[in-house]
């Protein structure tokens, strides 16, 4: 019997590196400040380069979503830094992945959008991998402290 459950809650992991259950839901465990623990490109360690950048993600019920604020220089000292990002989030296929939208400027005119594969969401984990240019994938293990 044990056995058979264990089978059926592995068969619904959502998510390729778990968790397999969590007290939080989807979007309270996404809300929160991230910091990047590893970041990969392919083959190439990055996380030097994040090393003093942060994503904050507030999650909005009615949107499926929220706003996210990347600051790209924790470190800025002066006003010609560039140091903050913002645009909206979502989940899309069956919660499973995520949309980042940023915006390049003020008025909104410019975009970027990432599409993420969700591998992790635990409330102080959560790991995201997306291919670019077609056969380079690109990993994000980011970490949440909870104090």
């Amino acid at each position: 019997m044990v056995l058979a459950i264990a089978f059926v809650l592995a068969g619904c992991m959502k998510y390729d590196e778990g968790p397999l259950m969590s007290l939080y839901s989807k979007g309270m465990r996404v809300s929160g400040r991230w910091y990047f623990q590893n970041v990969q490109y392919g083959s190439k360690d990055s996380t030097s380069a994040y090393t003093y950048q942060q994503l904050e993600f507030s999650y909005i019920k009615e949107m499926d979503g929220g706003v996210v604020i990347w600051n790209h220089n924790l470190r800025a000292t002066s006003a010609d830094d560039y140091p903050l990002q913002g645009g909206i989030w979502k989940f899309i296929a069956d919660r499973d992945s995520l949309q980042m939208v940023l915006y390049k400027n003020l008025m909104r005119t410019d975009s970027i959008v990432y599409l993420w594969k969700i591998k992790r969401l635990a409330y102080t984990e959560f790991w995201l991998e997306r291919i670019v240019k077609d056969t380079t994938t690109q990993k994000w293990a980011l970490i949440k402290y909870a104090f």
